[in-house]
């Protein structure tokens, strides 16, 4: 989080620099210069690609929102429903992402295919795959994992009718995954390699890893679902139990 404002800072004395030199005109013009400024000091110091787009609607949102004046409560409502989204991502480095229609299609034909007894979600957001997936096997039993207050509370409301179905608001790399056949991610480039250990020396030989978009650095999936499109299906099969070390 620090490295987020200390780039808007930066960003902000650049473009007062523009100002002075009188290459800005404008206030407006200024808000952009700086936006645009953060968002490629975000890209040339290789921080996440969602940080751009952060960067880009920081101050030009304030700007807007300042012109408002709006009543001070909804500035309060809007930044506790943020907090109840994001939580924790300056921590983690894993952002809120939405599975793609058609990346249900293919989990429900991979089990369809694999027939798992125990299948985990993990940051599993407002539970749209674990709803569907739910609904389509009721003869297996899903379990999600989500961090974020917002998120976790629409995944339950969406599931509660669901039996088979579990959602824990809570981390999940306490939990073991010794229990599942199949784990599904969509996270982010971030956290892969300790999942990977963490999948390795707990899951069992046969169970299935699928990450969405990201892979495992240093690892080749064993297979892969959809790679002509932009959000490919990685397939891993860990080598089992205490392969630690990988």
């Amino acid at each position: 989080m620090g490295r987020f404002f200390i780039v808007q800072g930066v960003s902000l004395l650049l473009s007062w620099g523009i100002i002075r030199w009188g290459l800005a005109g404008s206030w407006e013009q200024w808000v952009m210069a700086q936006a645009l400024g953060a968002a490629l000091l975000s890209w040339f110091f290789r921080h996440p690609p969602w940080w751009m787009i952060l960067h880009l609607g920081f101050l030009p949102v304030g700007a807007v929102l300042w012109e408002v004046h709006w009543p001070r409560w909804i500035y309060g409502l809007g930044f506790i429903g943020l907090l109840g989204i994001y939580w924790s991502t300056f921590r983690t480095r894993v952002p809120l992402y939405l599975t793609h229609q058609t990346t249900l299609e293919t989990l429900t034909e991979l089990v369809e295919l694999y027939q798992p007894r125990q299948f985990a979600d993990l940051g599993c957001g407002t539970g749209t795959v674990l709803r569907m997936l739910a609904k389509r096997f009721p003869q297996v039993e899903f379990h999600g994992w989500e961090v974020a207050p917002l998120p976790w509370l629409l995944a339950r409301w969406g599931t509660h009718d669901l039996p088979n179905c579990r959602i824990t608001l809570g981390s999940f790399w306490t939990p073991s995954m010794r229990e599942f056949d199949m784990v599904y991610v969509f996270l982010s480039p971030v956290p892969m390699s300790a999942l990977w250990e963490k999948i390795c020396a707990e899951m069992k030989t046969g169970a299935l890893l699928i990450s969405n978009s990201f892979l495992v650095p240093g690892i080749l999936p064993w297979q892969t679902r959809d790679e002509d499109t932009v959000m490919p299906l990685y397939l891993y099969q860990p080598p089992g139990w205490g392969a630690r070390g990988i």
